[in-house]
Parts: C-alpha cells; structure tokens; sequence
C-alpha cells in the first residue's frame, strides 16, 4: 500500500515464494541495494545488483531466475523458479545463457501463521498475480508502478501518492 509508513515495506511489492500453516515466506522485488552479489557472497563472481529480500535472516541468499533444469529449484510461477545449486551459479557467472533472468537476494519478508491474513484483512497489502515479467524483466524502479497498473483502475489513484506520504 502506498499509505504505509514502515520503510522496509513502504511501496514494496512481495513475491510469496512458501506459504503453509507454519509460515510465509516472500522476497520484496522492488529494494535493490548498493552492493553487488559479488560484494555480498563470498566465493561468487556476479557483477549484478543484489536485493533485500526482506528484514528477516540477512544472512540467508535466495535466488528467482527462469531456469528450469536447476536440480535445486522449485517452480513457483510459470517460468519463475527459486533455488540454486553450484551449476547454475556458474551459468549466473559465466552469462552462458542469454535469455536467462534472475535476481539474487539477501534476507526475507517472514509473517507467522495468520499474521499475513490479518494484514491482508486490514487492507495493509493487495494480492495479486505474478507473472515473469514484473519477477524477472521489469526494471527495479518500475516494479510498484507496474505491479499497481495490472490491479485495475481502481488503484490507479496510488500512483498519485508521494514516496513519502508526509510529502503531500
């Protein structure tokens, strides 16, 4: 929502990679960082823009990318996969595969059992499909613009809101 005053969330939009009665697990698309993966993972030589996935396990790395022979991935949309093994990092290194896309983050967006409903039930989040375009291809300063244009007219207004609603 453009409304919300936490930081770490304002204008974010998540992609919930799990979700089942003990958890939910998603990574923010649109908070590149300062840093590349290189800079970030040690023993990994890619010259590309890290992420914050979320405030949760800095310490922890996800990948999204459109590879589908990776041992180590899981489908989560069509052709939007998470997980990697040492093969693919050094596809990711090498640039071996043209058409693919990925995207590396550090740390997660974590709610506990019902908390994300809840939220949801306050109107603190809108849910919505993805899809590889906005996950995958969609340059990081358009992803909120681009995630609110295909949730209709009705939201349209919030693409009006100032970044900082104290601005207005």
């Amino acid at each position: 929502m453009p409304y919300c005053s936490d930081p770490i969330f304002n204008r974010s939009v998540v992609l919930l990679i799990e979700k089942d009665e003990e958890c939910c697990v998603g990574l923010a698309l649109n908070h590149e960082l300062n840093c590349t993966v290189s800079h970030a993972l040690t023993g990994v030589d890619i010259d590309m823009p890290i992420f914050a996935g979320g405030p949760v396990m800095h310490q922890t790395a996800f990948a999204l990318h459109n590879f589908e022979s990776c041992q180590q991935s899981e489908e989560i949309l069509p052709h939007v996969y998470t997980g990697y093994d040492e093969v693919l990092l050094a596809i990711f290194e090498h640039t071996a595969i043209p058409k693919m896309n990925f995207k590396f983050f550090i740390g997660y967006s974590g709610w506990s059992p019902g908390q994300l409903e809840d939220e949801i039930s306050k109107k603190m989040w809108v849910v919505a499909e993805g899809n590889e375009e906005l996950v995958l291809k969609t340059p990081t300063p358009k992803v909120w613009e681009k995630a609110v244009r295909s949730l209709g007219k009705e939201y349209a207004h919030w693409l009006e809101v100032p970044k900082n609603i104290h601005d207005n």
